[in-house]
């Protein structure tokens, strides 16, 4: 069974043994929710033994985003992103806080940033589910001009995904 997982990002085999590969449109990239979710979800599956958590913002311009880096060097981003973001999600690692950015082109362009959006006084989200700052941030990060998504899977296992400043898209992963 082949799947597209985020035209023009790098293959990869998941670990249910689906190949995933990306495929560039002559219209340009297209990048769905489902498509992202499927990335959260493998990065998840495959980090599981020591898994930190993740958060990820889909933006083609970084610069107008209102980050920080963590770190003063960059991780190895050789492979596959789905095995760079698992190999970087995990609790030893040095990369595994804050937010990583990816292109809508699939490029991992910045890890471990420090990502403190705008709060959105109008933005919704159940109070009665236990949420932490990285759930809020990627809310209401959503919201910023030029931000296609944003997507968070917590250590406790929920996937959630963010665009305009609403979730459009929770699970448990199991």
């Amino acid at each position: 069974m082949k799947m597209l997982l985020f035209a023009g990002w790098d293959g990869f085999r998941s670990a249910s043994g689906v190949h995933y590969t990306g495929t560039r449109y002559t219209t340009g990239l297209i990048v769905t929710k489902n498509e992202f979710r499927h990335l959260l979800y493998e990065v998840w599956l495959k980090s599981r033994g020591d898994f930190s958590g993740l958060g990820v913002v889909v933006c083609d311009v970084a610069a107008d985003l209102p980050i920080v880096n963590l770190r003063g060097i960059t991780p190895d981003t050789t492979g596959a992103l789905v095995d760079v973001l698992a190999r970087i999600s995990r609790e030893k690692n040095i990369y595994h806080d804050g937010f990583h950015i990816l292109s809508t082109g699939g490029k991992l362009t910045h890890a471990a940033q420090y990502f403190s959006p705008p709060i959105v006084r109008d933005a919704f989200f159940d109070k009665s589910r236990i949420v932490g700052g990285r759930f809020v941030a990627a809310l209401y990060g959503s919201a910023i001009t030029g931000v296609a998504m944003t997507g968070i899977v917590s250590s406790g296992h929920g996937l959630s995904i963010f665009k305009n400043g609403q979730e459009v898209h929770y699970e448990v992963c199991q």
